[in-house]
């Protein structure tokens, strides 16, 4: 589904002129954008809605290596030399996204280097995040990168509370820390009669961060 938006009202930031002149593309929660078997020919910016960034083992599990908010880029790697994708990218809501041609994007970046810079710098800091995760999943116990994804989250939710964070499945937090989700049940058992989090339909509540951050440091 296309949608029509004329100018780039959307929540696309820094990234406006990316957008600017194009229709957003519509697609329903659960949808794969593109996947490894797909050759890379589209930068993407997302405008609303959320996208995870996936690997898959051979054995069918997910590691969500990011989720990508509006504003900003995912499958950068069409800027690089012609081949696929590196990652699954499943919309996790409904989501709006801009479709940029790897060819269209050069020539932007051709007239205004700055643009080319700032994006040189966007997949400098998209694998920065992808290393610290490998780091996480190498190094820490289940419950210290549990309780680190949960203070990120807080961090980067932006909600006058910060505490409190939308609803996310087990195993939605066990593909972002690399858990099978029978693991991240029973951590999240043990959080709650430490009184370190609450969860119910609609939140998790962080009761505890000061809790999480030494449990994070493990």
């Amino acid at each position: 589904m296309r949608h029509n938006l004329g100018r780039a009202t959307e929540e696309v930031g820094a990234w406006g002129q990316l957008a600017h002149g194009r229709s957003a593309v519509g697609y329903p929660r659960g949808s794969i954008i593109y996947t490894p078997q797909q050759p890379a020919g589209e930068l993407m910016l997302l405008s609303s809605g959320q996208v995870g960034l996936h690997l898959i083992s051979d054995e069918g599990r997910a590691l969500t290596l990011r989720v990508i908010e509006p504003g900003q880029l995912f499958g950068q790697i069409a800027l690089a030399e012609a081949g696929p994708y590196d990652t699954f990218a499943e919309a996790l809501a409904p989501v709006t996204a801009y479709r940029i041609p790897r060819g269209d994007a050069l020539s932007l970046i051709e007239r205004d280097p700055a643009l080319g810079l700032a994006l040189l710098e966007d997949l400098a800091r998209h694998r920065q995040a992808v290393s610290h995760l490998f780091d996480e999943v190498a190094f820490k116990s289940v419950p210290a990168r549990l309780a680190t994804l949960l203070l990120d989250m807080a961090q980067s939710d932006g909600s006058a509370e910060p505490s409190r964070l939308p609803h996310r499945s087990h195993r939605q937090l066990g593909e972002r820390i690399n858990a099978y989700r029978e693991t991240v049940t029973r951590v999240i058992n043990r959080f709650r009669a430490a009184r370190l989090l609450e969860i119910d339909r609609s939140f998790i509540t962080l009761i505890n961060p000061r809790g999480l951050e030494e449990l994070a440091q493990g």
